[in-house]
């Protein structure tokens, strides 16, 4: 089972991308078809991030991992909500 959650942000993906790593050095980042991954060093995607132009003001997607696939994973689900916290201050 796996599980997401998304919240939309008032500021561009590379902008929230920099504070992630700023916030969270210890993350990869995969850029592909428009979308960041930010990954741990075994490749468990933990969010990304979709740009958006709505009249909300919202600019990026935020989709965070709130449950992992199996219970051996439970420690990487904090990482998504690490980024999802260090974000917060961002969203619309």
């Amino acid at each position: 089972m796996s599980s997401f959650e998304q919240i939309d942000l008032r500021i561009s993906p590379d902008e929230a991308t920099d504070v992630i790593r700023r916030q969270l050095g210890d993350l990869r980042v995969v850029r592909r078809d428009g979308v960041i991954e930010f990954r741990t060093s075994t490749g468990f995607v933990v969010a990304s991030l979709r740009p958006r132009n709505e009249p909300t003001g919202a600019k990026a997607n935020l989709r965070y991992r709130t449950a992992p696939r199996l219970p051996l994973y439970l420690h990487k689900m904090s990482k998504g909500k690490e980024i999802r916290d260090a974000l917060d201050e961002y969203r619309v």
